[in-house]
């Protein structure tokens, strides 16, 4: 996981080849006026996904993780709380390949925030839980963006 605020995202210059990708995307566009659906930056290489979900407890939850690409989220609109699981993660549902997904238990997580202005990195096979109520708040609307960024084995397939 990284987690940092969106104006910090170019320090991570060079740790992945689409997440350079994104980079260079996010510092000539505006993000935040992308409207609800898939806008292609690289192709099916590096994307984003707008959603406007509701946050739901924690309890109605499931982690996830991928095994092709990486989630770097933002929240254009409203606030989350999120899950990182840690130790033995236990897949319950198995791998959709076609969605790139699988879910399943962590045996431990830590818990973070994301609000406007901040952005969270969870990388392949890394548990993660997305969407959860901010501590308060219960449910609540989301504007948010899920960039879709290939490792950089599905970067370098022709």
């Amino acid at each position: 996981m990284i987690y940092d605020e969106i104006a910090q995202i170019g320090r991570y210059r060079g740790l992945y080849k689409g997440l350079d990708v994104l980079i260079d995307w996010l510092e000539s566009n505006d993000y935040t006026a992308l409207p609800v659906g898939i806008t292609p930056i690289l192709g099916d290489k590096v994307y984003a996904n707008v959603q406007a979900p509701t946050t739901q407890p924690m309890s109605e939850k499931r982690f996830e993780t991928h095994q092709r690409y990486m989630d770097v989220q933002v929240d254009v609109e409203g606030r989350e709380a999120f899950c990182v699981g840690q130790g033995a993660y236990t897949v319950t549902q198995d791998y959709d390949a076609e969605n790139d997904i699988d879910f399943g238990d962590a045996e431990r997580y830590v818990q973070g925030d994301l609000d406007c202005g901040r952005f969270v990195v969870y990388l392949v096979g890394e548990p993660h839980m997305p969407n959860v109520e901010f501590p308060g708040d219960g449910p609540r609307e989301l504007k948010k963006i899920c960039f879709k960024v290939a490792i950089d084995e599905v970067m370098d397939e022709a």
